[in-house]
């Protein structure tokens, strides 16, 4: 069987692709041919040739044909990057069935599913084509006009789709230069009865084979689209996990979903866990950070600091959450404060600490500086009220009872919201980091009380690796309730000369009057000294050994 193919379209182009793929054998006369494939009206002697009609214009090809040969062969062939997504729908056999079923057999071997219609199924699918085509070209939507595209490769063909389309639509221009407004969700709609309905369990599994194969195609566009936003979000430093965003998608699709919501929501989980890794692989980022928000935040001036870029971390509501991130291995590190120079330690660290299986790998210290900041250059008699949360309104009480005793203070439950609420007569307490992320004027640097002495140190953890590299220990531990148990512990690490950084006391939470302690030690406790600890202790939990820590690297 010899094959020669005559026309421009891309359905032309690739079914001779698959032809040529299997070795078929493909002249370049068509005097030489056994079978001309063609989607054009070609005059000359086809006598004995079997004639493959690839027209979408039917009703022009077939009587033409037909005149000219007894051998004619005309499908409607829908062609996509898969061939086990597309479909073939004979519309006219020839009389020719050795050649023809030669043909077909090739077809149906790369997957294709063929199916046989008649010329009242031919018109109407001709009419949604042309619909397809009229709205993909009136909204520059190639994929509302996927189906029909490959076809279009005459002037002829064009303005018969859009004389077709405009009559199905009504009220459309004569010709597809000028857009018009139109409701993409009808014209999907118009776009989905595309498909034909299967008729048997056959057409049910082949159709559910194509609805696969269209998922796995969409996943792949959805994680381009990804790295593409991974590349903007790096030009603009800002982190590629947000929660807070991706659950309002998440409820936006449960909205309009009917199938049982925790599988939706696991599967989109899924989807969303697969484009973020491949963000982060587009940036070479290996390592994620936890860390209490919102941007600009101390917190978020911390990591920063640590890290040098916004775009690995995750911002927590709470230090619990943070620690909890860890712990499951949703994040690789979490960054968190466990005491303040003026306010001690921050209890609720301490206590997630105890309860959760995760390790202090290093720390880190930032100075707590405080700026009032403004949306426009103002003088300070000009400002009525004052925005802040009320530990930063506690720290800077000296400047503000000093400079600002006629203005209003208002308490907010963070940074973020002082900054929503500024008006031109406001100003807010925050960090001079928060207010360049906001774009606000700095009116005064370093209002804090306590110059230089206001410090926050943090705590870096990961999920427990067992590793205990560093010059500090920190433990949990209990005793019995009687005299001299807690000194029996002390003696332990005054005997060996270890000196004490810290030491705290916790409610046990079993009863009243039952506590455990905190400690943190300037050495690493080895075996011999845990030994030691087991003597006098009812129990002790090492939560970390580690150094003060300048960076943090997350880049491969």
């Amino acid at each position: 069987m010899r094959l020669f193919f005559f026309g421009e379209s891309h359905s032309i182009k690739k079914v001779a692709e698959i032809f040529r793929s299997r070795k078929v054998e493909i002249v370049d006369d068509m005097r030489s041919c056994d079978v001309l494939v063609t989607d054009e009206l070609v005059d000359g002697e086809l006598f004995g040739k079997l004639v493959v009609d690839l027209s979408l214009l039917k009703d022009v090809s077939v009587p033409f044909y037909r005149g000219k040969t007894s051998h004619l062969l005309s499908l409607i062939v829908f062609l996509y990057k898969e061939p086990a997504l597309s479909k073939v729908l004979v519309l006219s056999e020839s009389t020719d069935g050795e050649r023809e079923r030669l043909f077909l057999d090739v077809l149906r071997s790369e997957g294709m599913l063929l199916e046989r219609i008649g010329w009242e199924e031919y018109g109407e699918l001709l009419k949604k084509l042309a619909i397809s085509f009229c709205a993909g070209s009136l909204v520059d939507d190639s994929m509302l006009g996927a189906s029909v595209f490959p076809f279009v490769c005459s002037k002829g063909i064009k303005e018969r789709l859009w004389e077709l389309g405009r009559h199905a639509l009504k009220d459309l221009p004569e010709t597809p230069k000028e857009p018009v407004c139109a409701d993409r969700a009808l014209l999907w709609g118009e776009f989905g009865k595309l498909a034909l309905e299967p008729s048997n369990l056959f057409e049910m599994r082949q159709k559910i084979r194509v609805i696969d194969f269209l998922i796995l195609d969409l996943l792949k566009e959805r994680v381009d689209l990804a790295k593409k936003i991974a590349l903007e979000k790096k030009r603009e430093d800002s982190p590629i996990d947000l929660p807070d965003v991706e659950e309002e998608k998440m409820k936006e699709l449960l909205d309009r979903s009917s199938l049982i919501p925790t599988r939706v929501r696991n599967i989109f989980e899924e989807i969303m866990r697969l484009a973020k890794e491949e963000e982060y692989r587009v940036l070479k980022i290996s390592k994620t950070v936890a860390v209490l928000g919102p941007a600009g935040s101390f917190s978020d001036e911390m990591a920063v600091k640590l890290v040098g870029s916004r775009i690995p971390l995750r911002y927590c509501n709470t230090t619990d959450e943070i620690i909890k991130a860890v712990e499951s291995g949703e994040t690789d590190y979490g960054i968190v404060p466990i005491e303040n120079s003026t306010y001690g330690t921050v209890l609720p660290v301490l206590d997630a600490l105890l309860s959760h299986e995760v390790e202090v790998f290093g720390e880190s210290k930032l100075e707590v500086v405080h700026c009032l900041a403004a949306k426009r250059k103002m003088d300070l008699k000009e400002i009525k009220r004052v925005y802040s949360h009320p530990q930063a309104i506690s720290q800077c009480l000296g400047f503000l009872n000093n400079y600002l005793p006629h203005a209003d203070i208002r308490y907010t439950s963070s940074t973020s919201d002082a900054v929503r609420l500024l008006d031109d007569e406001s100003a807010a307490i925050l960090s001079e980091n928060a207010a360049r992320l906001h774009g606000l004027f700095v009116l005064r640097k370093g209002i804090q009380d306590l110059k230089d002495k206001n410090i926050t140190r943090f705590y870096l953890i990961r999920k427990k690796t067992g590793k205990m590299e560093g010059r500090f220990t920190s433990l949990f531990f209990g005793v019995k309730d009687r005299p001299g148990a807690l000194k029996a512990v002390l003696d332990v690490f005054a005997s060996r000369g270890i000196n004490l950084r810290k030491l705290e006391s916790r409610p046990a939470r079993t009863f009243l009057g039952d506590y455990i302690f905190f400690v943190e030690v300037e050495a690493p406790l080895g075996e011999e000294d845990l030994r030691e600890l087991d003597k006098v202790t009812t129990f002790y939990k090492v939560i970390g050994v580690f150094d003060e820590v300048e960076e943090l690297s997350v880049y491969e």
